[in-house]
């Protein structure tokens, strides 16, 4: 059976119901979450994502995520996607919020900051091909020479206008 979405419309109301495929395939816009995953040092963790991924295959990111299945809320999902991708459900914030379009994604994002005991972590392999944890200060220097998710620089300025 196929993941149903919620399409929204820019002010993320209801306004049908459809497969994944279809959200995708139309461009209908739809909801996801996204995370930043912080061990209790303040680092952050840093992914490579799965060479099978749809969209960005072999690409680094410092966020994680998923869709909001139909029927979640934002927080809800959250915590799906946060024990799907790493293992586990951590302390969480939301920190901010945005509207991404690329390619066939349209979606109404809640970021959140995440954080977790690191010795807890249990990746999904399916999802990452490697992670670890960096500082702050590391990232830009981390991600300048790597292929990146698109939206890199605007999740982390949402994370530096929260701090």
């Amino acid at each position: 059976m196929s993941e149903k979405l919620d399409i929204v419309n820019e002010d993320d109301e209801i306004v049908d119901v459809k497969t994944r495929k279809e959200a995708h395939d139309k461009g209908l816009r739809h909801r996801s979450v996204m995370f930043f995953v912080f061990n209790p040092d303040g680092k952050l963790l840093m992914t490579q994502r799965s060479d099978d991924k749809r969209f960005y295959p072999g690409h680094w990111s410092v966020v994680l995520g998923g869709h909001v299945t139909s029927g979640l809320n934002y927080d809800e999902a959250l915590e799906k996607e946060m024990e799907e991708e790493i293992g586990l459900v951590g302390d969480y914030e939301e920190i901010g919020s945005f509207i991404k379009e690329i390619e066939e994604e349209k979606e109404n994002v809640k970021l959140y900051k995440v954080e977790v005991d690191p010795e807890k972590i249990e990746l999904s392999p399916i999802e990452f091909e490697r992670a670890r944890f960096i500082s702050q200060e590391e990232v830009e220097e981390e991600l300048k020479d790597k292929d990146i998710v698109p939206e890199t620089e605007q999740v982390l300025e949402i994370l530096n206008d929260s701090s």
